[in-house]
């Protein structure tokens, strides 16, 4: 049972870092459009898109390869990538246009529409799916975190707790901050 226990933590430690770069994306995108301020946009812009290229980066290295053979059908792990595809072109797009030009904003909520629309299929069509997988998930954690942290050139948090994966504090933290989960 314990050992069902920490799997289960382990498999929560990625879905929830993937569901809490969700919510942080879903806010910046608020944010956006709630600020008359081109200054802050422009800010909420570059801060988007470095959250989106390493949530984008690990999915499409790391995570999605991993889920892939245990996603019922390959039609939706292929979409995910194709939508990943997408992103990264209307990411591009952004990057090099002018801030003044009259679409930039037009293209960036364009940019939010998809991957609102990529979050909400992904919450709830692949994650349930790969929460019941059989995989590795302590190594793949270890792959994950790992990664996140060169790419973000920072230790990485969940739930504002600094993750470690042979840490059980860790586990514990993300098991107390979860509803309907017990600490053991």
């Amino acid at each position: 049972m314990a050992n069902h226990t920490d799997a289960d933590a382990k498999v929560t430690i990625i879905t929830l870092m993937l569901r809490e770069d969700h919510q942080k994306i879903a806010q910046l995108f608020h944010q956006f459009n709630e600020t008359p301020s081109a200054n802050e946009k422009r800010t909420i812009v570059t801060e988007a898109i470095a959250a989106l290229e390493v949530h984008a980066t690990l999915e499409e290295e790391l995570i999605y390869p991993a889920w892939q053979q245990y996603i019922d059908t390959r039609d939706l792990m292929n979409e995910a990538f194709e939508e990943h595809h997408l992103l990264g072109v209307l990411i591009k797009e952004i990057k090099y246009m002018d801030p003044e030009n009259e679409r930039y904003n037009a293209k960036f909520r364009v940019l939010s529409e998809h991957v609102t629309r990529h979050i909400n299929e992904e919450e709830a069509k692949i994650f349930p799916r790969a929460e019941r997988a059989q995989l590795d998930w302590d190594h793949l954690a270890q792959h994950v975190l790992r990664r996140r942290q060169m790419l973000e050139q920072k230790d990485p948090w969940i739930l504002g707790v600094p993750v470690s994966f042979s840490s059980r504090a860790t586990r514990g933290a993300a098991r107390a901050a979860l509803p309907g989960r017990s600490g053991g």
